[in-house]
């Protein structure tokens, strides 16, 4: 039974996984067909908007009344939504499947994370993290080659539906292998605290992306700020009285979790630059076609898969603040390479500085997740994952709202002030035939433009990754005590 549910979860994970490498490389493309390069980032934003809501909800959810149905409810979900962003009409409509795509990821991956850790005993969950990393390996390599296969040769709709027979093969055997023993509880879940978190969360997030958009406080920004300051003021209110919290923060309060949540947090900023802003580079700046672009991203993908594996097998020995710091400080080099880059900087530098972060994360991510799970108990383990996973969304929401207001702010003010780039619309760089009908001064003035404004992005990855390094020195040096009940 357990190998069987095992495979399943892989399939989940890899349905969720692969989904982040082919959007990012078809998403020149699709801003260019559905004109629509100024909503960019929406397309990242909703989805990791509505699975940072969702996620916390349904950790309690599993912790309550079990992780199976809540399982199959967010793989189902997530199918249904694919489908309807392959025929999608308008950017608008795609954003909006994209948020339905978050709910249903929500749960995939973190009630996923939370069933390996009930399977597993500690001395076994670094060899199966390691492999779960792998299936995040393998995706992102097969995601930007077939991605930027179908872009080319089809079209970027068809990305969309590569989710779907894995999606059905997992929901079936979950279904078919998984026997859950949920004991019945009187606990109910915090149905106020939940509509108050999911609101105030929505709210701040939509208020910092929209005005990553427009680089104005208008008033849907002031409106949803403010809206968002009183929400969240009164979910924490709510949660202190509640009997079941949504959030137990004396939970968060423990030291470990703490430290590795905070450094979870600030490492999502760096992986949603490179999922987001390689592929402009690669496309943009250097004029490359989508699978080129993908093939950029692929030493990710390659470094990260190979590192959690090899450092699976060995994590129950190893030291978690010596692992961390060693994870964050490739993370900060291979960021400082990329704020290095010119357009006349060869190929080589870039695939060695996302290798190089590859590593980092291939050597810290398994191991958070390991000791996390450890220090906690089965009761508690639901909350405590998906709450990582929750830290980790927002951190890539809030980093794909940043530094989407940062290039939009460096680019689009160029674009209106440099007299050669008036009318010529920043969505013709991301389509290589476009890009090249442009006078050779005109081009190469736009893509320079370009290029400061994700050398600027960078060198913010690079300060996130910084202020992981200096979190991670918090963590213990020798493994911890496992939970009585772990």
């Amino acid at each position: 039974m357990r190998k069987n549910v095992t495979v399943a979860l892989l399939l989940a994970t890899f349905l969720a996984a692969i989904e982040g490498t082919v959007v990012s490389v078809a998403t020149p493309v699709i801003a260019s067909e559905l004109n629509g390069a100024a909503l960019v980032s929406w397309v990242f934003a909703s989805y990791l908007l509505f699975t940072a809501v969702s996620t916390p909800i349904y950790g309690k959810v599993a912790d309550l009344f079990g992780r199976k149905r809540v399982l199959l409810f967010g793989i189902g979900l997530f199918t249904v939504a694919s489908l309807l962003c392959g025929l999608a009409g308008s950017m608008e409509q795609l954003i909006i499947f994209r948020a339905l795509q978050g709910l249903g990821a929500g749960a995939v991956l973190p009630i996923s994370m939370t069933i390996i850790g009930d399977l597993y005993k500690y001395e076994e969950r670094g060899k199966i993290q390691g492999i779960l990393s792998a299936v995040w390996g393998v995706s992102g390599v097969l995601g930007p080659v077939i991605g930027g296969f179908l872009v080319e040769t089809l079209s970027w709709r068809y990305v969309f539906l590569l989710n779907v027979p894995f999606a059905l093969l997992s929901f079936l055997m979950i279904v078919a292998f998984y026997k859950e023993n949920v004991s019945e509880t009187t606990e109910r879940i915090d149905v106020k605290g939940a509509l108050l978190f999911a609101g105030g969360t929505s709210a701040f997030l939509y208020a910092l992306i929209t005005f990553s958009e427009t680089n104005v406080w208008t008033s849907p920004v002031i409106i949803s700020g403010v809206a968002s300051l009183l929400l969240l003021a009164s979910f924490y209110v709510s949660e202190r009285r509640a009997k079941t919290p949504l959030f137990p923060f004396a939970l968060l309060k423990h030291p470990v979790i703490a430290s590795i949540n905070g450094a979870v947090f600030f490492a999502a900023w760096v992986l949603v630059s490179m999922s987001a802003y390689i592929p402009i580079w690669a496309q943009a700046v250097l004029g490359k076609t989508a699978t080129e672009a993908g093939f950029m991203l692929m030493p990710l993908s390659v470094s990260w898969t190979v590192t959690s594996i090899i450092g699976g097998r060995t994590l129950g020995a190893a030291s978690p603040r010596r692992r961390a710091v060693s994870g964050m400080s490739l993370l900060l080099f291979g960021t400082i390479l990329l704020t290095s880059l010119t357009q006349a900087s060869p190929d080589v530098f870039v695939y060695l500085a996302v290798a190089l972060i590859g590593v980092g994360f291939g050597l810290s991510q398994p191991m958070f997740i390991v000791v996390l799970q450890t220090v906690v108990s089965y009761r508690e383990r639901g909350t405590a994952t998906a709450a990582n996973s929750f830290l980790s969304t927002v951190g890539q929401t809030l980093g794909v709202a940043v530094f989407g207001a940062v290039f939009n702010f460096i680019v689009l003010s160029g674009f209106r002030t440099e007299e050669a780039l008036r009318g010529v619309s920043l969505e013709s760089f991301f389509n290589r035939a476009a890009s090249t009908a442009l006078e050779t001064g005109v081009r190469l003035q736009g893509e320079q433009l370009i290029a400061d404004g994700l050398n600027t992005v960078f060198a913010g990855a690079a300060l996130a990754a910084f202020i992981a390094l200096l979190i991670a020195l918090r963590l213990p040096v020798h493994p911890p005590e496992p939970s009585r009940d772990n």
